[in-house]
């Protein structure tokens, strides 16, 4: 009996250890205001054990109250650069459009395009998170019919995961971009939410269906996991 009460606890007790750990290993990396200081943005990363994979999510708040909870940014081990080196300089570029990192950080060029987004359906939408290389882009809070127009550097591939503000619902996509050698011109780039589907678009050729989403973290469909 005395036994069978050791093992409960030990299983009690390893169990709160899973739980607790994240919260304790969790630490701010970066907090960055709006310009007109509606919204807040807190990218926050989590590693429960010194050599254990490490977890990025951000939250935002908009007006005092969290409009985004732990939406998965980044995974990556001991072997994996910091987060802070791989996105660095974290911005708004307008009062609800908020970036990190750069396209190439290598040193290598990327393409000029003109991306526009379009919320063609009648709900909010919480998010939309556009990554090309190593660049990642947060549009918060696209409203019903609502429009944007965005200069975008870009390299090889293009991806979109969004979120609607009342149901929770999510929708990814992904394509790559292949441009011809010689081109010069900007590429004229969309992003459409219809219905519950994302989808990006080129009038110019080259766009190929993509497996979703960035090659940092998992598919939207295990984020579970984190």
């Amino acid at each position: 009996m005395k036994r069978a009460a050791t093992v409960f606890a030990s299983v009690c007790t390893a169990l709160l250890a899973i739980l607790v750990a994240p919260r304790i290993a969790t630490r701010v990396l970066f907090s960055t205001v709006s310009p007109r200081q509606r919204y807040k943005v807190e990218v926050s990363q989590y590693r429960p054990f010194p050599f254990d994979e490490r977890a990025v999510f951000v939250n935002v708040y908009r007006d005092g109250h969290t409009r985004t909870v732990h939406k998965l940014l980044y995974t990556g081990d001991f072997l994996d650069g910091d987060f802070r080196d791989l996105y660095p300089n974290p911005r708004f570029r307008s009062e609800d459009i908020y970036e990190l990192g750069d396209v190439m950080n290598d040193g290598s060029t990327s393409r000029p395009g003109n991306l526009r987004i379009v919320n063609a359906t009648q709900k909010e939408i919480s998010y939309l998170l556009i990554e090309t290389g190593w660049y990642k882009l947060v549009v918060l809070d696209l409203k019903a019919g609502a429009t944007a127009d965005l200069n975008l550097q870009y390299t090889g591939w293009l991806s979109c995961q969004a979120r609607f503000a009342d149901s929770g619902q999510r929708f990814a996509s992904a394509v790559s971009i292949v441009d011809s050698a010689d081109s010069k011109e900007s590429r004229q780039l969309s992003i459409t939410v219809r219905g519950g589907n994302v989808a990006i678009e080129s009038p110019q050729p080259g766009l190929r269906a993509s497996h979703c989403c960035a090659s940092d973290r998992p598919d939207p469909q295990h984020e579970w996991l984190y």
